[in-house]
C-alpha cells in the first residue's frame, strides 16, 4: 500500500515543520531552517549564536488544489568576525527564497506558465490551479527573463518602429529563420546600424524598406551581404504600381487595341456605343442603379401581395422573405406597385457656366 507523503517532503529543502493547520482556503504551515548556523554575508564567517528571530510568509505550491502559505521562523545571528562591519546579520534561505515572498519553485512554475500562455490566459490557468496572481505580475515575470544570446545570424530583417508614433523612431532587427528580434536599436541611424553590423558580422542576406539611411548602413556595414526587399514591402510596391497604372489607362487601352479594332473605337468615341455597356458617366450609373433598385422593389411588392392574398400574415410574410415587418405592412395593401423614385440634382453655383454635354455620347 502506497503512504501519502508526509508534510517534510512536500516542503522546499532546509525547512522542517513545527505546525500545521488547514482550512478550506489555504494550509499554513509553521516551520524553520534546519541548519544549526548560517554564514555572514560580509565576511563569510560562520556563526551559531543568535541573535533574535523573525516571521517570514512565503506562498508555495497548491496542495490539492489549495494554496500553502509557509510562515517561516528566521534567525538573525551575532558575527563573530571582529574585523567584520555587520554586527548582526540574517540568515539567508536561497534554497528557498532569497528576498521574494515566494518560494523558488513556486517562481519556476508560474515563469513556466506565463512564458507557455501569457497574461491573462495564464493568470486564468493559476487561478484554477490554486496559485491566485494577477496578469499584470505574470507579464511583469516574462519582462524579467534575460533575453537569450542571440547567435550569428545569416538573414536580418531591418525596418523602423514607433516608440511614441510621430515623435521618437527606433529601429528593429529580426531573425528571419529563426523568427525572433534579435535587438532594437534607438534611434534611425546609419551609424547605428553600421555599429551594430560591426559586432555582428556573417550577415549574408539583409532585407529592408527602401529607405536611404537603411541602404547606405548596410553597404557599409555588410558589404557581401544581398539587400533584398521583404513581402511586405513588395506589397506597397504592387499597390503603388496598381494606382500608377490606373492614372495610365486610356494609354493602355490605346496601345492595346490592333489595326482591326481602330475602327470600333473611334466610333465609339463618337456616339455609337452599345447601350448594353456600363455607362461611363456618373449620372447614368446613377439612373442605372435606381433603375435596378426599382426592379427589386417591384418584385418584392409582387410577392409580398400574393401571400397577403393567399392569407398568410405578417410575421409569415416577413419570415418567409428575409424583410422586416415594416416593410410588409407598407406594402401589402398597395393596389399598383410602389412608383419609382426620382433624384435631382442640387443646383451649383457654376451650372450657367459649364456647357451642356452631348446626348448619346459615352464618356470612356
Amino acid at each position: 500500500m502506497i503512504q501519502p507523503p508526509s508534510p517534510a517532503r512536500l516542503l522546499p529543502v532546509g525547512l522542517r515543520v513545527l505546525h500545521l493547520s488547514a482550512d478550506r482556503e489555504a494550509i499554513a504551515l509553521l516551520t524553520e531552517p534546519e541548519a544549526g548556523s548560517a554564514r555572514c554575508p560580509l565576511c563569510g564567517r560562520s556563526s551559531k549564536r543568535v541573535h533574535s528571530r523573525y516571521s517570514r510568509t512565503l506562498s508555495d505550491l497548491p496542495w490539492l488544489g489549495i494554496a500553502v502559505r509557509l510562515e517561516v521562523r528566521a534567525r538573525r545571528f551575532f558575527c563573530d568576525e571582529s574585523s567584520c562591519e555587520r554586527a548582526i546579520f540574517c540568515e539567508r534561505l536561497p534554497e528557498v527564497a532569497a528576498h521574494a515572498r515566494k518560494t523558488g519553485r513556486l517562481q519556476e512554475a508560474l515563469l513556466a506558465i506565463a512564458l507557455q500562455l501569457g497574461g491573462e490566459a495564464g493568470a486564468r490557468l493559476a487561478r484554477e490551479l490554486g496559485l491566485p496572481v494577477s496578469p499584470d505580475a505574470m507579464l511583469r515575470r516574462i519582462r524579467r527573463v534575460p533575453p537569450a544570446p542571440a547567435g550569428p545570424v545569416r538573414a536580418l530583417g531591418v525596418d523602423d518602429f514607433a516608440f511614441r508614433k510621430g515623435n521618437a523612431y527606433g529601429t528593429i532587427l529580426v531573425d528571419l529563420e529563426r523568427r525572433k528580434v534579435v535587438d532594437l536599436l534607438p534611434e534611425c541611424s546609419r551609424d547605428s546600424l553600421d555599429s551594430w553590423l560591426g559586432r555582428h558580422p556573417g550577415v549574408e542576406v539583409a532585407t529592408r524598406d527602401r529607405s536611404r539611411i537603411y541602404r547606405e548602413a548596410l553597404a557599409k556595414g555588410a558589404p557581401d551581404a544581398a539587400q533584398v526587399a521583404d513581402r511586405w514591402h513588395l506589397r506597397g510596391l504592387a499597390l503603388a504600381l496598381e494606382e500608377y497604372l490606373l492614372q495610365k489607362r486610356p494609354a493602355l487601352r490605346e496601345a492595346a487595341l490592333g489595326p482591326e479594332d481602330a475602327e470600333p473605337e473611334a466610333a465609339n468615341a463618337v456616339g455609337v456605343s452599345d447601350p448594353t455597356n456600363r455607362p461611363g458617366s456618373w449620372r447614368a450609373r446613377k439612373e442605372e442603379a435606381a433603375r435596378r433598385r426599382h426592379e427589386r422593389l417591384v418584385r418584392q411588392w409582387e410577392d409580398i401581395r400574393r401571400l397577403h392574398l393567399a392569407g398568410a400574415n405578417v410575421r409569415f410574410i416577413a419570415g418567409k422573405l428575409g424583410v422586416g415587418a415594416r416593410t410588409v405592412y407598407r406594402y401589402k395593401d398597395l393596389e399598383a406597385p410602389p412608383p419609382r423614385q426620382t433624384h435631382t440634382t442640387k443646383a451649383s453655383v457654376i451650372d450657367p457656366y459649364v456647357p451642356k454635354p452631348r446626348r448619346n455620347v459615352w464618356v470612356l
